[in-house]
């Protein structure tokens, strides 16, 4: 009989979980579109980082829409400008490997650039999960993603295997990512990242400000 208790819990928590997926995707689309693609994605994303924290860090829950728009508001400019900074350099970058790659052909260069990149891709991964946690100044964003990747190797190799095997399961299956895919991609990358959060402020590697919560 526990066993069947067992099951159908596990099942309706199942259940939820996707409809909560659904749901999140369903609001990431419609807040991009609001804010014509280009200006919406970056703000939608990190509304949808935000959720996902607030749903770890469980004291914080709030209903969704509400704390998915009042992030969507709050973080417009500054999540736009601070990430379409990052993509301007991501840009850059790949312009350059190109270049090295088919023009220059110099293998040091390469190999110099594909490090760059290496190093730039680590800050990109903890870079909203650090936005939707911490209260900081422009570039110390980038700074502060940069240094917890290294400070906390595990987390940052754990979130570079699920994000492999998520582009695996949407290569297999991509209708996936018409139903879920955004929060597919971003819980897994904050649920490491988190409990990044949590070791690098409990052994106080980097003395970090937590951003005041807004529901």
């Amino acid at each position: 009989m526990h066993h069947i208790q067992g099951i159908f819990r596990w099942l309706y928590e199942l259940g939820n979980g996707l409809a909560k997926a659904m749901y999140l995707h369903l609001l990431w689309i419609l807040f991009t579109l609001l804010g014509l693609g280009v200006l919406g994605v970056i703000p939608a994303t990190t509304a949808l980082f935000s959720i996902a924290h607030q749903t770890m860090d469980k004291k914080r829950e709030a209903p969704i829409f509400q704390s998915f728009f009042n992030m969507y508001k709050k973080s417009f400019i500054k999540s736009n400008v601070l990430g379409l900074l990052l993509a301007a350099v991501g840009v850059f970058l790949r312009f350059d490997l190109t270049i090295s790659k088919n023009i220059i052909q110099s293998y040091p260069l390469h190999l110099f650039l594909l490090i760059i990149i290496f190093l730039y891709g680590l800050i990109a991964l903890y870079f909203f999960p650090v936005f939707v946690r911490y209260e900081l100044k422009g570039w110390q964003y980038f700074k502060q993603a940069f240094l917890i990747s290294l400070a906390r190797p595990f987390e940052t190799i754990a979130i570079l295997i699920c994000l492999l095997l998520l582009y695996i399961l949407l290569s297999y299956i991509p209708i996936l990512f018409f139903y879920c895919g955004s929060s597919l991609i971003v819980f897994p990358i904050m649920w490491f990242a988190y409990r990044a959060f949590l070791a690098v402020e409990d052994s106080k590697q980097l003395k970090l400000k937590e951003k005041p919560q807004h529901n």
